[in-house]
């Protein structure tokens, strides 16, 4: 079974990517907050993570996505944003952001499980 974090202030995207990708056979967790997504990466481990770059609170995306490679630096990190800054996506690649997705367009559900799919299976020849 293949973890999934969801980190997104939209609980609207986060929930219907959870159902979706649960029919899919992922195990799914949310957040919508910075500081919820924290709490989270205390407690479990997950292979890929989709990062709203631009959250609506204290703690950025760029912040949870660092947290994450701190303590699980094997996760695939993709980063989504609804808007396109240049500066933050260069923040977001020089992290170790894996891929980088622009709202609503790349997080269609069959888009990103393709992508998902194809993320992890190059993790798995680089090994």
């Amino acid at each position: 079974m293949i973890n999934l974090l969801v980190v997104d202030d939209e609980k609207e995207i986060c929930t219907f990517l959870k159902e979706w990708f649960e029919e899919k056979d992922f195990s799914v967790d949310f957040a919508v907050t910075g500081e919820e997504a924290l709490r989270l990466i205390k407690e479990k481990t997950w292979h890929l993570a989709l990062i709203d770059l631009k959250l609506a609170t204290s703690v950025s995306g760029l912040d949870v996505i660092e947290a994450i490679l701190r303590k699980h630096p094997k996760t695939i990190i993709c980063a989504m944003t609804g808007y396109v800054d240049v500066s933050l996506r260069f923040k977001a690649e020089h992290l170790g952001v894996s891929e980088f997705l622009e709202k609503p367009d790349d997080i269609e559900p069959e888009k990103l499980h393709e992508k998902f799919m194809q993320l992890l299976s190059r993790k798995k020849d680089d090994k």
